[in-house]
């Protein structure tokens, strides 16, 4: 028997957008180190379990709730934790625009049509880490060369600077920014590719648990066979 694939409500679609964006604040703001931790060398850049709460919306709710869900997301963290330190919406916006980012690859995948689970994976997260990377070293250099200090009124160089001086790493102009963002592709990359896998294999797990709640309205079902898992 054929299964339907309706839309989720739209009510069901903003409630699941707060209750996701409130959940994924909450871990960001209250997970304990061993959840959080930091990238070797720029120990600022935090992997951060959250943002698999962020896509895992998306996946089940489509990308409207998705984009809502970073939203509120990262207006929580600007609002209640200050950027922690670095300027009121520095790093949130940051946050912000890598999980975008990495909705932009999500949603490339999902024009390839319905695979495996594992094709799945690997489509989502090899586009997810282009577009991230991609995206995101780009937004990077602009953040550091026109928006840190004017914007947000934070000497991200001069800190970064300071981090790498703490390895032996001694960089000035523009050999520090290359290393900056490099070093910030790679915690890009490594991040990307588990929060991908995890938020799908998560995502899979619900869908079998409440097949009757999600199976046949998740958005992740226009690209996941049914026999998948």
């Amino acid at each position: 028997m054929a299964v339907s694939r309706a839309s989720l409500r739209p009510t069901a679609v903003l409630a699941g957008s707060a209750t996701f964006g409130a959940l994924a604040s909450l871990i960001t703001l209250a997970a304990p180190p061993a959840l959080q931790p930091p990238f070797p060398i720029l120990f600022y850049l935090k992997f951060d379990v959250a943002e698999v709460v962020d896509l895992s919306s998306l996946m089940i709710f489509g990308p409207t709730a998705g984009l809502l869900t970073a939203l509120i997301h990262a207006t929580i963290l600007g609002t209640v934790a200050g950027g922690a330190g670095s300027g009121p919406f520095f790093g949130p916006s940051l946050k912000f625009l890598g999980v975008l980012s990495t909705y932009i690859g999500l949603f490339l995948a999902s024009r390839f049509g319905r695979q495996s689970l594992v094709r799945v994976s690997l489509t989502m997260t090899s586009l997810a880490l282009i577009t991230r990377v991609t995206l995101m070293t780009a937004a990077n250099y602009f953040y550091i060369v026109f928006l840190a200090q004017t914007v947000f009124g934070v000497d991200y160089t001069g800190f970064a600077q300071f981090v790498l001086s703490q390895s032996g790493i001694n960089l000035t102009g523009s050999g520090l920014i290359l290393y900056i963002l490099g070093l910030t592709a790679i915690y890009n990359a490594v991040h990307v590719v588990f929060s991908v896998v995890v938020s799908l294999l998560l995502v899979n797990a619900l869908m079998k648990r409440a097949p009757n709640l999600l199976q046949s309205r998740a958005w992740i079902t226009r690209v996941l066979n049914s026999a998948s898992g």
